[in-house]
């Protein structure tokens, strides 16, 4: 094939998106002795992502292993795909061990609390920095062997893709317009070939305060009250038994009954506000990450597959290290 004089550049891998899921498939990639792979480029439009304001929270909100399959299933109403669900489980232990080197962790009933979260996505940032390339994504093209990538750049041109896109709540949300990005990565990767599912279920989260996420496992000595100081007791029942992130729909149907809801302790007043959390559905993924389409992957919230229609707290970074390296192994 003839490459035209727009091409800015030729790779092996290309990774769209440079939040959490796309620097650390990249540091994967440079990091790891039995995969480096060096011939990649990560294409995102601009420098600050989702992932600068995110709290990065490396477990499964106390859960202990033996019953996270069980526990993932039963969130999911039974519709994961059962071969994901194991990879993700049979693997987290071993991620987070290797993860352990380069961040300060705390360990929790499954995986890590991340201590210093801005510390890790520096570091990964600064690693990635000489892959980097400033432009959004407008068009993917499969032709024979080769993948055309169209950003506001120019074209690249490689042999495998990876999309990393996440940030979809902005799609739900007028509060989180900051997040908004200019071409819908779904409906690229539908232009391609790729199969998506559920787009329109999202998981709406009951503990955002000022347009910040409040993990449910920090407020489990708080009490959650209405404008009139009544205690949501179910609410509170379940924080405590930390079992508040599987249980989110009933939550919300409990704070929708009130006009305003505060998480209270001592002297500290949280109002807490429900907004949209997840896009639940994605590009339709196998076990390997891959999608329908030979050669193109998705990693992270832009990936459907492991979860169903709703999430375990901490499970979506958490799948993230898990099948950074599944994806990396089958494209190298």
């Amino acid at each position: 094939m003839k490459y035209s004089i727009q091409t800015i550049q030729k790779t092996d891998i290309l990774i769209i998106g440079a939040g959490f899921a796309g620097l650390y498939l990249s540091h994967i990639l440079q990091s790891e002795k039995h995969i480096q792979h060096n011939k990649f480029l990560i294409v995102a439009p601009d420098k600050k992502t989702v992932s600068d304001k995110s709290y990065y929270n490396f477990r499964s909100r106390g859960i202990k292993q033996t019953s996270l399959k069980n526990s993932m299933q039963q969130a999911g109403q039974k519709k994961n795909n059962a071969q994901l669900v194991n990879i993700f489980v049979n693997n987290i232990d071993d991620e987070i061990t290797r993860l352990s080197y380069i961040v300060a962790l705390k360990p929790s009933y499954l995986g890590v609390q991340v201590m210093q979260p801005k510390t890790l996505l520096n570091k990964l940032k600064n690693k990635a920095k000489p892959y980097r390339l400033i432009g959004a994504v407008k068009k993917v093209q499969k032709i024979n062997r080769e993948i055309i990538v169209e950003t506001t750049m120019g074209t690249i041109y490689c042999k495998k893709l990876v999309f990393c896109g996440g940030g979809n709540r902005a799609r739900f949300s007028t509060k989180f317009s900051d997040e908004k990005i200019s071409y819908d990565i779904f409906q690229v990767a539908r232009d391609v070939g790729c199969t998506t599912k559920a787009l329109n279920k999202v998981m709406y989260h009951p503990f955002y305060s000022n347009g910040v996420c409040v993990p449910s496992d920090s407020l489990f000595d708080f009490d959650i009250v209405d404008q009139d100081g009544n205690r949501l007791s179910k609410t509170c029942q379940l924080l405590r038994a930390h079992n508040a992130h599987h249980c989110f729909e009933e939550i919300c149907e409990e704070f929708e009954k009130t006009k305003q809801r505060f998480a209270v302790k001592g002297t500290k007043k949280i109002k807490l506000e429900i907004e949209p959390h997840y896009t639940l559905g994605g590009i339709k993924i196998n076990k390997y990450g891959q999608t329908n389409i030979k050669h193109i992957y998705a990693l992270g919230e832009c990936a459907y597959g492991t979860h169903g229609y709703g999430r375990l707290g901490g499970c979506a970074l958490s799948e993230i290290i898990v099948m950074a390296r599944v994806i990396a192994r089958n494209m190298v």
